[in-house]
């Protein structure tokens, strides 16, 4: 694996869009773990370290509120990028009052791969 790759977590209930974010991720080089929703991710950050988490907002068992809330508290310096086709862009930003990044779905492939290189220094 290059130097320059990168822990990601896709935090995705949408099994085809994870799939294809999570491809996107891979074929830049960044190791990419995947799960469906929060508690499934809050088990795997139990478990590995991450450069990134990026995560859906609206989920089953642990929505993306939640779950950032629960990774704010145990992993504060983590970076979150959350994603959804539900809010503005504006409108996530302020419910996240600058605490994380916040994108509007669809999201295209080069914007994907924008943000985690300004997300995650050296991914590149």
């Amino acid at each position: 694996m290059p130097e320059t790759s990168k822990h990601l977590l896709l935090v995705e209930d949408e099994a085809p869009a994870r799939y294809a974010f999570a491809r996107i991720l891979r074929n830049q080089g960044h190791v990419v773990m995947e799960a469906a929703d929060g508690l499934e991710a809050l088990d795997v950050l139990e478990k590995y370290h991450f450069n990134l988490v990026i995560t859906d907002l609206v989920m089953p068992n642990l929505n993306g509120f939640h779950l950032v809330a629960r990774i704010r508290g145990k992993w504060p310096d983590t970076p979150i990028w959350i994603m959804s086709a539900y809010f503005s862009e504006a409108a996530g930003q302020v419910l996240l009052a600058g605490k994380s990044e916040f994108i509007q779905k669809p999201i295209d492939p080069p914007a994907l791969v924008a943000t985690v290189h300004r997300l995650v220094p050296g991914s590149n």
